[in-house]
Formats: structure tokens, sequence, C-alpha cells
């Protein structure tokens, strides 16, 4: 087959980061050969890229449907000699996305330390490093081992020179002719520390490993940060690896603008941390540890997420973050770390000296979530807008705003409260519910979902029908139980409507044909609405109470529900049950017995949802209170379309506004690095 031919003209334009002057490289001729199209992959090409003078390399790039091909440019490679020599270098490197990626066999060349190839990727034996000024020296202390990341392109191993340092053992200069690679020997300069731009839009990656990368930054302004659960201590000044440290990773979020701090765990193992907070000798190892891998792969921050710390330790976790965070600082990182809430919990929050913690460190996240926490015998919300904002603002009387990160959550949960025949909630479970998965629930139950405007949440609630009763449920689908449990989600003003229609403060004396469903309404002056809880179906109680299903009355009042003349219950109980309407939607009660010996009626199930809508206010805190961002727990978990909307609407949420708390006149709320702290409350 005829091959047509096209000549075309580029001017590359070398980039990377390297000492020395800039090369400018002659415009070159390209020719671009197409091939025949694949059944299943896009047209392929070749393409030959050359700066005066280098040797031809040929690098093989793909083309979408438009034609538009991702050129990696060449450039050739000399490499200087301990003892003054140059050699050029048979393969070329290659510069993506502004970086330089050199093929490992000509680094490894370059480099005078011993390489040696690990498990994952390769390792570095160096001499201690010390920072001083702008510069990193050799102390003598001894050889270190660091690891070197590598990436392969064309099934060929590089190094990323643009964002390992020069610490590693090889320096790069530019010429006119390409890059001049030497061994490094003596002081190197230390990575430069990058100014953020406010407002922070933060990240957190518990699947860095496995998970889909964002194709965009967080938000349209200000600065993205994504933080990989990478790392975690142990003892003597060890730190494990609890992913897989990826320098793709790296290259995928910087190319997008975002700075990559990796998060750093305790293990939640009080006593292990109380073995590293006891032990000080080794603490200068951690930081050492840390250093190496941010000089390794490019990071330009860490987060410090330490949890489940015994109290006696709060001097020494004090004294430990502000040794690990300005011995990192001295190598031009950036310190953060996560804090709890406010709460009387010795381990999870009075561990916390948050005012002293903050004087060592660049930010503190308020993980504002959790409020109702996983294993909490009462359902309720993760992240109610008067909680979070309560503790936002107590934290900020303790810090500079400046340093002040705001946690959101991207996640919510699934609560299941067995509810007895006699009306009253049993212990809850929860599960974990994405933002996607959420939705799905939502438009089953559109109908059912209602707005709290004072915990600024959507919240549903319904009976479950997959639970171990569905078969007595689905025997008694036509009759009238005789016992009944309905409540609303406000405990005022409540009355039974059945779903023919009747509607009355005491439902008695209904035939078995009649429905078997019920809603609670609230009282008004006006036509009764349904508001707040879908139809829960209403069963008999097991065979084994002895109950009938007829003859029950059920008395319905503002207050709640109760089984006034109930002639099979086993006990009397005729009190109030407005405590049952706590329970399950405040979380202000609980009835963690077993299930009386009537048995469970029905499973209910509550969600408070998160949003756009319940993010929007929490946000808007931000330009409010003047802090510096926010951080999301966590990555993955948030859906599509508010992944869309933060990108769009975050900036004008985080807009510094005026302060009119605490005087008459207006206050500039402003950032950090640069920009006024928030006056007011400190």
């Amino acid at each position: 087959m005829q091959k047509k031919r096209m000549t075309k003209t580029w001017i590359v334009t070398a980039l990377g980061l390297g000492i020395g002057s800039m090369m400018s490289v002659q415009a070159a001729t390209i020719t671009v050969v197409k091939a025949g199209q694949h059944k299943t992959t896009p047209q392929a090409v070749t393409t030959v890229v050359r700066a005066e003078g280098a040797p031809k390399h040929t690098q093989r790039a793909d083309v979408d449907s438009d034609n538009e091909q991702t050129m990696m440019p060449q450039l050739p490679i000399s490499v200087a000699g301990a003892f003054g020599s140059i050699e050029t270098a048979d393969e070329g490197a290659l510069v993506e996305n502004n970086e330089v990626l050199v093929p490992f066999t000509v680094y490894e060349k370059a480099n005078l330390n011993h390489i040696v190839k690990a498990k994952r990727g390769y390792t570095v034996r160096l001499q201690g490093l010390r920072p001083a000024g702008d510069m990193l020296f050799s102390n003598g202390t001894g050889q270190r081992t660091v690891p070197l990341p590598v990436v392969q392109r064309n099934g060929k191993e590089y190094v990323n020179l643009s964002r390992t340092s020069s610490a590693l053992g090889v320096v790069m200069q530019r010429n006119k002719k390409g890059i001049l690679l030497s061994p490094q020997l003596g002081a190197v300069e230390k990575p430069v520390k990058q100014a953020l731009e406010a407002p922070l839009a933060w990240a957190f990656d518990p699947t860095a490993t496995t998970g889909t990368p964002y194709k965009r930054a967080l938000t349209a302004a200000g600065t993205s940060i994504i933080s990989p659960s990478w790392f975690q201590l142990n003892h003597k000044g060890t730190v494990e690896t609890t992913g897989i440290p990826s320098e793709e990773y790296v290259m995928n979020y910087t190319a997008l603008g975002y700075r990559v701090w990796p998060l750093i765990t305790n293990q939640f193992n009080p006593t292990l941390t109380h073995t590293i907070l006891s032990d000080p000798g080794h603490w200068d190892e951690y930081v050492r540890e840390l250093a190496g891998y941010a000089l390794a792969y490019g990071y330009d921050g860490y987060n410090f997420d330490f949890e489940n710390i015994e109290f006696k330790d709060k001097d020494r976790l004090t004294a430990f973050v502000e040794h690990l965070s300005k011995g990192l600082q001295a190598y031009n990182l950036y310190t953060s770390m996560d804090v709890t809430g406010y709460s009387n919990s010795p381990n999870w929050s009075l561990v916390y000296d948050r005012p002293a913690l903050a004087k060592s460190l660049d930010y503190m996240v308020l993980m504002a979530y959790d409020e109702t926490w996983a294993a909490s015998p009462v359902a309720g919300p993760v992240a109610s807008y008067p909680w979070v904002k309560r503790n936002l603002e107590r934290l900020i009387k303790e810090i500079p705003a400046g340093k002040t990160v705001l946690g959101v959550p991207f996640y919510m949960r699934t609560w299941t409260t067995p509810i007895g025949a006699d009306g009253k909630p049993g212990k809850a479970s929860s599960k974990t519910l994405a933002m996607p998965d959420s939705e799905v629930i939502r438009t089953t139950h559109a109908k059912s979902v209602t707005w709290d405007d004072k915990k600024g949440l959507y919240h549903v609630a319904f009976s479950d029908t997959s639970t171990e009763n569905a078969d007595i449920r689905n025997a008694l689908k036509e009759d009238i139980a005789d016992v009944v449990s309905a409540y609303a989600s406000h405990p005022t003003g409540a009355t039974a409507k059945s779903s023919s229609g009747a509607s009355a403060k005491s439902l008695s004396g209904l035939s078995a044909k009649s429905s078997s469903v019920i809603t609670v309404t609230k009282e008004t002056d006006e036509e009764e609405t349904p508001f707040g809880i879908v139809p829960i179906q209403v069963v008999r109680a097991p065979a084994e109470t002895g109950s009938k299903a007829e003859g029950a009355t059920i008395a319905v009042n503002k207050d709640g529900v109760k089984d006034d003349t109930s002639e099979t219950s086993e006990t009397s109980d005729t009190s109030d049950t407005s405590d049952i309407v706590n329970a399950a939607n405040t979380s202000t009660a609980v009835h963690n017995g077993p299930m009386r010996k009537h048995g469970t009626a029905y499973m209910r199930t509550d969600i408070w949802f998160e949003d756009s809508t319940s993010l929007q206010k929490k946000l808007a805190l931000v330009g409010e209170e003047g802090i510096a961002g926010f951080a999301a727990w966590r990555k993955g978990f948030e859906s599509d379309s508010v992944r869309d909307w933060l990108y769009r609407s975050y900036p004008a949420l985080a807009k510094p506004v005026a302060d009119t708390k605490d005087s008459g006149e207006k206050k500039e709320a402003t950032h950090k690095n640069g920009k006024k702290a928030r006056s007011g409350k400190r």
C-alpha cells in the first residue's frame, strides 16, 4: 500500500529542573508516516525528534481520533566521568510534560553510589545528609539506603531527573547540545519550596495503588493537594510503606498541578505509639527516612495522621510532632497533621494539645466528620452543619485560621436499627455509603427524602423488607398487625394516617383487609401532608407472643406512638415514646438492650446524605472563617457530579468575606502564605 508522507516543523523547548543555562534546541524536522489503522487501536505514527548534533532516536506515540499526538522529544545526553572525561550516551532523554526522563542504564553509569535491584524498583546507598541553609551536605554519619524510583516507557526504565533530587548521586545540567550528567560530589541545593496559592483543595487517597487518578485539579483556583496513604511508623526509626509509592502517580498528579503530600499513620496503635514517643533517640531516623523518600519521589510535603494515642503521652506527642515537623521543614517540606473534633475521649481527642501542635506545623486538618462514629449504638449523621461549625469555631480560637483546614466527608453511612414490636429501637449498625451508591437510594425513595435545615442535610428513613422477618411480613401483608411502631422525622405533631385515607388519633377495629401500611404526618392547622418517613409496613409480632391480628388499638400523639390497649403484650408499657423518635433521629437516647420478648417488628434504615448541598454549607465556612481550605476523606467516595460542582463552585465559596462577628467593623479575612490572617477569634 502506498504510504502518504507529511512533513511538519516543530519548535521544541527543553524544560525541566536542572543546574545551568537553558538549552536552546533548534527546529527539527519531524516526518510523520501514517501506518495502517488497527481494528481496535487508534492510528499509529512514528515521530523522530532530533536536536542539532543529536543521534537519531525514534519514539513511538499514539494518536487520538483527531490525529493529535503526544510528543515525547528526546534530548542528547553527555555523561561526565569522575576525572573530567565526557562521553556521549547511546540513548537520549525523554521530555514528558516538561519533565526529563533519563534511561536508567545511563543514570546508573553517571552515579558513583551503589545501586541495588530491590523487590520493588531500586535502592541507592548514600552518605547521610545534613540540611543547612539552602544546601544539603554529606555529614559522614554512615550510609543510608534511599529508594530510586523508575518509570517504564516503551519497555525501558527511566529515572525522572526533574523530580529525583541530585542528592541521590547524579547532577543534571543544561547546555546547548543537550543535557550533561555528572556524579554528585559535595553539597547540593535543596529542593525549592513552592508557594501555595489559597484556597487549598485537598483529597486523601487510601487507594492510590489501585484507584483511578483524577483527570484534573480539584478546583479551578487555588492549590490542589493529594495525600496517598503510603507510610506508617514502626519501631526504632523505621518507616514502612503501606502501599507502593509510585513515581507514575506523582508524575500524573504533578502534571495536573497537584502537590503530593503522602499520609503517614501511627497504625492507630496506642502501644506502638507509646514505644515510639518514649524513644526520642530514634526520632531523627524517622526524619531521615521520610526526607529520603521525598528527595527520591519529589514530594513537597507530608500529612501526619496520628490517632488513638494514650492520654498519658500527650506531651510526648507534641514533642515528637515538633521534632518531626521541624526536621522535615529543614528539607523545604510542608508538614500537616489531622486532629479530631472536640470530645471527652482521652485517646481520640483530649490527647491533642492543638495550640502547641500548631506552632510547629504548616497546617492542621480538622477531621470534621464521624460526628456519629461507625460503631455508635444510635444512628446519626456523619457531619451535621452545627457540629462542624461549632468544632471549627472552637479550633480557630486556639490556632491561627491561616493554618486551619476543614476536613469534610465524601461519604455517609447507612444505619439499620431493629425496632421492637413495642416501638423500642435496638442497637444500630452501620455501613459506609459512598456518594454514587447513595444516589441510587435517593432515586428509589425520592418522595420520602426531606431536608433537615437544622442539620444542614437531607435525610431519609424507611423500613427494610430484607430482614429475617420478611417471611412474616409477606404472610401478613393483608392483615392489620396488633403492634405498630410509627415515628416521624420530627417528634411533635404526629398523627397516624392509613394509606386508604383514614386519619385519627386512634386506629382501632380495622378489618383484616384494611391497608397494612401507615405513614406518619405532622399535625398542623392546615391540611396534613406526609413529611420525612416512607410508608412503614405493619407486621404481626412473632407467633410465640400469642398476639392477635384484631383488637389492637394504636394511639398516636404528638410525642410519638404508643400501644394503649394491646391485650397481648407481656408488658404493659404505656409510657410516652418520644425517646424512640429522639433515638432514631437525633441520637439523644439509646435503647441498647436486647429486644423485648415479643420480637423485632421491622428494621428501620436511616441515611443522612452528604452531597453538594451539604458540602456547600460546610465549604462556605472556608470563606466565612478565613481558613486555609478544605480536605476531603476520601477520594473515590465522591460522585462525578459532586466533583464537577466542587471544581466550579469552591473558589467562590472559599473567597474570604468580611468578619463582623466580633465588632461592627468589617475585618478582612484572608489566607496564609503572604496574606493576612483572619481577624477575630483565636
